[in-house]
């Protein structure tokens, strides 16, 4: 998106002024220094926040526009008393989940990733299971893949990469990638993953079938142990992610 600025009078003298005198090559080189300037000024994330609390924005299009990652947001709400409305917050929210495409957004990966609800991903392939992110994802997903192995843990590969372009413009307070994967998995009749459940909000909205994460759980909770879906639901947790108490004790007291 191109924007046009109209400058004029005395200010514009001294900016072609600037120019004539070679210390700019341009008008628009300029303003986009002096934008910049501005920019780094102000308090992104709490303007981030406030976006957040009164517009009602996702969570990943605040971090997004704060320039910050997941973790440092994530921080820097609940250093505010603020929990970020991710993960599951009613029982719907974690409905076991059917063979199918799921499309993960970037902030369901951070979480697959952090929590190693990744490990169960492959459980499911074998099921009939299929869980792809757009492309523009790729070297987020290598790097995850990356510190997984430097953990000490097995290369997953369970999650495969789809081409497809980025929508030119944003659609309201939600990331590119956002509406990227809502698009595609309104096309590809697949379902979304989602643990932003504003995004939910708006897959449903658009009639796209929506789950959090938690939802893997969900559907392997009778094949996994006690013990090991603890360790899930913990890490599940310290992502920081809701998940509803009811749900948890009907897991763990089977």
């Amino acid at each position: 998106m191109v924007l046009s600025v109209e400058i004029s009078g005395l200010l514009e003298e001294r900016l072609r002024r600037l120019v004539d005198l070679g210390i700019y090559a341009s008008v628009a080189e300029i303003v986009r220094e002096a934008v910049r300037t501005f920019l780094k000024e102000m308090d992104l994330k709490k303007i981030a926040l406030e976006m957040y609390l009164k517009k009602k924005a996702s969570f990943q299009y605040v971090t997004e526009f704060a320039e910050e990652t997941y973790e440092t947001m994530i921080d820097y709400m609940l250093s505010r008393g603020i929990m970020p409305l991710i993960g599951a917050f009613t029982r719907e929210d974690v409905a076991p989940l059917y063979p199918g495409t799921y499309v993960l957004d970037s902030l369901t990966l951070y979480v697959v990733y952090k929590s190693n609800i990744v490990d169960l991903l492959n459980v499911l392939r074998k099921k009939g299971y299929k869980f792809v992110v757009l492309n523009d994802l790729n070297n987020t997903l290598e790097v995850l893949e990356a510190k997984r192995m430097l953990r000490g843990l097995s290369y997953s590969g369970a999650i495969e990469s789809v081409s497809r372009k980025g929508p030119r413009e944003r659609k309201g307070l939600y990331s590119l990638n956002e509406i990227a994967s809502l698009e595609y998995a309104n096309e590809a009749k697949a379902r979304l993953l989602s643990d932003d459940i504003r995004t939910r909000e708006l897959a449903r909205e658009m009639g796209v079938e929506a789950f959090s994460s938690a939802s893997i759980l969900a559907t392997l909770s009778d094949e996994l142990d006690t013990l090991k879906l603890s360790e899930y639901v913990y890490g599940y947790r310290s992502v920081p992610c809701l998940l509803p108490q009811e749900v948890v004790e009907s897991w763990i007291s089977r």
